[in-house]
């Protein structure tokens, strides 16, 4: 029994350390997006202003951001950096998924879910994302080691265990409370419910009191989700195209998994409010991960056969992997980080700076400072109205241009950061289900052009990047 267990801790060890090594390759390269500079821009703040901000909007995400604070204090805020705990965190949930796989079955079922795991495009995506979704997968699988060593058990200390990983899951991720009525389900269809479900419940009850303050407070910030569309016939679409891509037969801690926390996000976004978002539920992918173990055992009995299956998944990961870590392979082509390390080193002590808006850009171009705030450190930022730290707002205040272009006659050189060129409307599609129109776009005939020209300025240097451009100006 001993050599089992050690056996299996060195396999989910071996898998969580390759999990970890694989998914960190390419993570600096992405240059950061919207949701990802939100994270930079919170976590950053004092705790004060931190707190101030959770109160206003995403306090969903609170557990997160506070870690992340610590994170960058310590090892600051690169395109590295920033993505390493989602890295770590793919790793602990590859380990557990191991664990738990084999549980379910056997050696070859654990160590054949965690490489699975490791291949699941939503998995590598998360693994390149500053947010919590990585880390959320994590507490997903241990969550439901402990439901499962609970049941087996029946010692109170594993209940202790469930309750407060319950609340860590919760608190870090919201939805995570999707996860309770599927443990339900799964203790019944174990045959768990009558000798272990009041256990489990006094387990979900103190774990759910202790979480309830976070979920009444997330259910009052109910605005912040107005942006997302209502669900319609492309719901299909979203979860086999976008959301897991695998499927197999029934596996009792897995279907549950899967099926539960989707059912309650789409019934809720059709009959409420819409929060359904194929990246909200990245929590189960293990569950995922678990049901293609199951059916690449069925298929291949043999070890050998189950290794030609899983290099085949391998050689089949590959191109979704590489294109999720191209320079710009976030959502629209963002490219804040592109611009802010290519101005960096150009913008110099007493330069002014303009953010323009941009079709493709939910506030402002602005975001290319929240990148990295000390490239501009020293310039003149004429547009910053309010800032976000004060007021509790995710991003500072962006002036319009009519407001600050008085300021232009004080200044020597002019930095302005606009949206890119195009010639034609261009539609992108996001999996959020939602068509974006670029229109057309020409920055000589935008009234800040006009405008700068008319305060006697002239274009120096000009570079364009994916989705921007910077245009530097002097006299």
């Amino acid at each position: 029994m001993a050599d089992r267990t050690t056996a299996g801790a060195r396999d989910a060890v071996l898998v969580a350390l390759l999990g970890s090594i694989v998914a960190a390759w390419g993570s600096w390269r992405p240059s950061f997006w919207y949701d990802e500079l939100a994270t930079l821009s919170v976590a950053q703040r004092s705790r004060v202003d931190l707190d101030r901000v959770l109160g206003n909007v995403d306090v969903v995400h609170g557990l997160y951001y506070v870690a992340m604070r610590y994170w960058f204090v310590v090892f600051g805020a690169s395109e590295f950096s920033a993505r390493v705990p989602s890295v770590l965190a793919v790793g602990v949930a590859a380990g557990g998924v191991v664990v738990l796989g084999r549980k379910l079955g056997d050696r070859r079922l654990g160590v054949v879910a965690g490489v699975v795991f490791l291949l699941l495009p939503r998995v590598t995506w998360a693994a390149v994302e500053a947010r919590s979704y990585a880390p959320s997968a994590a507490a997903a699988v241990w969550l439901t080691v402990l439901l499962i060593v609970g049941c087996e058990s029946g010692r109170l200390r594993w209940w202790l265990l469930y309750a407060a990983m319950l609340v860590l899951s919760v608190v870090l991720f919201m939805y995570a409370i999707a996860l309770v009525p599927a443990h339900l389900i799964t203790l019944a269809l174990r045959g768990d419910l009558r000798r272990r479900g009041l256990a489990w419940l006094g387990a979900v009850v103190a774990g759910s009191a202790a979480a309830a303050p976070l979920v009444w407070e997330a259910f009052a910030q109910t605005g912040q989700t107005t942006w997302i569309p209502p669900i319609d016939r492309n719901l299909p679409r979203i979860i086999w195209e976008y959301q897991w891509f695998v499927g197999a037969p029934w596996f009792a801690v897995a279907v549950p998994w899967i099926v539960v926390p989707m059912a309650m996000l789409v019934t809720y976004s059709l009959v409420v409010s819409p929060v359904y978002l194929d990246r909200y539920l990245t929590f189960t992918s293990p569950a995922v991960a678990l049901i293609g173990a199951a059916a690449v055992a069925a298929v291949a009995i043999r070890t050998w056969a189950s290794v030609g299956v899983t290099g085949a998944l391998v050689l089949l990961s590959v191109p979704s992997f590489v294109a999720q870590r191209g320079q710009w392979s976030d959502p629209s082509g963002m490219d804040f980080s592109t611009v802010n390390h290519d101005v960096a080193g150009r913008v110099t002590p007493g330069d002014c700076v303009l953010f323009g808006g941009a079709a493709w850009n939910p506030a402002s171009q602005r975001l290319v400072i929240t990148a990295r705030p000390e490239t501009f450190a020293d310039t003149r930022d004429l547009g910053l109205g309010r800032t976000a730290a004060a007021e509790g707002w995710l991003w500072d205040e962006n002036l319009p241009f009519q407001a600050v272009a008085e300021q232009l006659s004080t200044c020597e050189a002019v930095w302005f950061f606009a949206d890119a060129e195009r010639t034609t409307e261009q539609r992108i599609y996001h999996t959020s289900n939602q068509w974006w129109t670029l229109p057309p776009h020409r920055f000589e005939s935008t009234p800040e052009y006009a405008g700068l020209m008319q305060a006697g300025f002239r274009i120096d240097k000009r570079r364009q990047f994916n989705v921007s451009q910077a245009i530097r100006f002097v006299r």
